[in-house]
């Protein structure tokens, strides 16, 4: 058995071909050292791409400039939009916001001419301000609900503060006037002519419900309730008798038209008007309706 197992092992060693034997070797030798050479080479490949960042640093996202944006609601309209940082802005007939995209690192800076009311997302040492043209008026917010109304027309400004709380700045001419800060359902008065502040409890409903296309009227005056509707209907109202300033309205005008408001009037409070389209915006230079109001004559209808 033994001399058998020799003489097969012998047979199987000369029966193989040398050439193939040591093509065979030679093929595992190259194998190993091309996985040598290629593992060097993914390493030198690393060593260059690190010694090129460090040459050349990759370059940073270039910075992106302030620009300025306004956003403007056309008279008769109302419009509401958001702001970069989630602030939700309603905007009433004849406004607009004039604001910086995007804001500044250290504050949320805005311009209003006209009447808004801001839903502020609350954001920790980013102070939310709202600025009256010429800066006469400046309110500071951190998260809060408010309503401003400052017409460049008008001789007042009022804030109403809905939720939260704000600091209200104002000026005068020898400087500011002392911060004020408001609670819920307290509005502020600013006085332009006189540089005076007058803060007061107030039903909020009377101040927003023109988001709703509503005219809210509790104990309202005349004057009072004429500005609301000159801004509501884009109408200019010229009161001849001056007794009729001293009228008060309890109402809610629910998208009505200015006839049916007109129709009121005359019903309730004895008030004639006219209506005419004499009068020019010249800033658009279209025609702009005009009332006239005065009270009604004894024995008149």
């Amino acid at each position: 058995m033994k001399n058998r197992h020799i003489i097969s092992t012998q047979e199987r060693i000369l029966s193989r071909d040398p050439l193939q034997a040591y093509s065979k070797v030679m093929r595992r030798v190259r194998l190993k050292n091309t996985i040598r050479w290629t593992a060097r080479t993914g390493v030198l490949a690393i060593c260059v791409a690190s010694l090129c960042l460090w040459l050349f640093p990759v370059s940073k996202s270039p910075v992106l400039k302030q620009q300025i944006l306004t956003v403007e609601s056309k008279s008769g309209m109302r419009t509401s939009f958001q702001l970069p940082d989630s602030t939700m802005v309603y905007l009433n007939s004849g406004s607009k916001l004039t604001y910086s995209i995007p804001f500044s690192e250290k504050e949320r800076r805005l311009e209003l001419s006209g009447e808004a009311y801001f839903k502020v997302k609350h954001a920790p040492g980013l102070p939310f301000l709202v600025e009256m043209p010429d800066k006469e008026l400046t309110i500071k917010v951190l998260g809060t609900e408010f309503n401003v109304e400052a017409y460049p027309e008008d001789e007042i400004i009022n804030t109403t503060l809905i939720h939260g709380s704000l600091l209200i700045e104002g000026k005068t001419a020898g400087g500011k006037i002392p911060e004020r800060i408001l609670s819920p359902s307290e509005k502020a008065t600013y006085f332009r002519e006189e540089c005076r502040l007058e803060v007061k409890t107030v039903d909020i409903i009377c101040d927003t419900g023109w988001m709703e296309g509503k005219i809210v009227l509790k104990n309202t005056p005349l004057p009072e309730m004429l500005r609301k509707l000159t801004h509501h209907y884009n109408v200019d109202f010229i009161v001849e008798d001056s007794v009729l300033e001293t009228y008060l309205f309890t109402g809610v005008f629910n998208n009505r038209t200015l006839a049916q408001v007109l129709d009121y009037l005359e019903l309730s409070s004895g008030i004639d008007y006219k209506l005419s389209f004499s009068s020019k915006d010249d800033s658009e230079s279209i025609s702009r309706q005009e009332v006239i109001l005065r009270k009604r004559k004894s024995g008149a209808r």
